[in-house]
């Protein structure tokens, strides 16, 4: 493990590519005066184990806040590392841990580094959340995920972005890409003077111009009729990614509080005859688009 200090109280610790299963990944740690912010717990509480050596030798013992940046397994896994911390998130982080965290745990359990419980926030904020006493503040920044939110330290100016600023492009979990590009913009605007992202490091403006020009290049794909013969595999599975987050917010608006993730997953990948367990990537690689368009409207049909 990789561990660099940011600023006067920042450390960015990064699993490096030979000690996770997915890649380069970072979590930002800030020692406030009153309080230490965890940003993010990778894959489960081994990958913790590292983090609480470095608390103890530190004799860094003040109280916990862990903030969740989003509700993406790879976030949220290692949190039960840790007894009685205090978990931030944004108030759909914490909707979508409920909602999805059960199947995701099934779905991608290669990847699960140790025994997981799933531990929802305890406290939620809509708009921003301030610990104005420790200049430490969460605010909600939808795009990558509609539940995504940053860090921002006032003392450092230093932001932690989570997965919204990627090398050399994003990913996207979320249908809204107007939403996402105001977002970029929003970062790019900020007086960070470090900027850290999940599984790229430290990025720069640059990254975030990149991301920028890819996201719309993105609008422009998913908007228009696609060939008939696509031959360019990238815009075809960028595609099917689309619909399908869109038709899932969809179906989910429409069922209201009874939606059940993983009742949807099951009945539509099996209408495709496909196995729901497998990775949304798997998935996606492998089912036609003019098909799951099919089976997704069929669904929507039946509410």
């Amino acid at each position: 493990m990789k561990i660099e200090k940011i600023g006067s109280r920042g450390t960015v610790f990064t699993f490096e590519d030979k000690e996770s299963a997915l890649g380069e990944y970072s979590v930002y740690l800030i020692n406030g005066d009153n309080r230490l912010y965890l940003c993010d717990t990778h894959l489960g509480p081994k990958s913790m184990e590292p983090i609480k050596e470095y608390l103890q030798a530190q004799g860094l013992n003040k109280p916990l806040v862990i903030f969740l940046s989003h509700s993406d397994w790879d976030h949220v896994w290692g949190v039960c590392a840790f007894d009685n911390p205090l978990v931030v998130g944004h108030v759909l982080c914490a909707q979508n841990i409920i909602q999805r965290g059960p199947l995701e745990l099934q779905r991608y359990a290669s990847y699960q580094n140790g025994e997981i419980q799933l531990v929802n926030p305890n406290l939620t904020f809509d708009s921003r959340l301030l610990f104005a006493d420790d200049g430490v503040e969460f605010i909600y920044a939808p795009g990558h995920t509609v539940d995504s939110a940053i860090c921002f330290d006032h003392r450092d100016l230093v932001l932690y972005a989570g997965d919204l600023v990627e090398k050399p492009q994003p990913s996207i979990g979320w249908h809204d890409l107007e939403n996402y590009i105001d977002t970029l913009e929003y970062l790019g605007e900020l007086r960070a003077q470090v900027i850290v992202s999940s599984h790229s490091g430290i990025v720069t403006r640059e990254d975030i111009e990149d991301n920028l020009e890819y996201i719309h290049g993105c609008q422009e794909i998913v908007l228009k009729e696609p060939p008939e013969d696509d031959d360019d595999g990238g815009e075809d599975y960028l595609r099917k990614l689309y619909t399908l987050l869109l038709y899932e917010d969809a179906i989910a608006q429409t069922v209201g509080d009874d939606f059940d993730y993983s009742s949807y997953q099951r009945q539509l990948w099996q209408s495709l005859d496909m196995d729901y367990l497998s990775s949304e990537s798997t998935l996606l690689d492998n089912v036609d688009y003019e098909e799951l368009k099919l089976a997704l409207e069929s669904y929507m049909a039946g509410l």
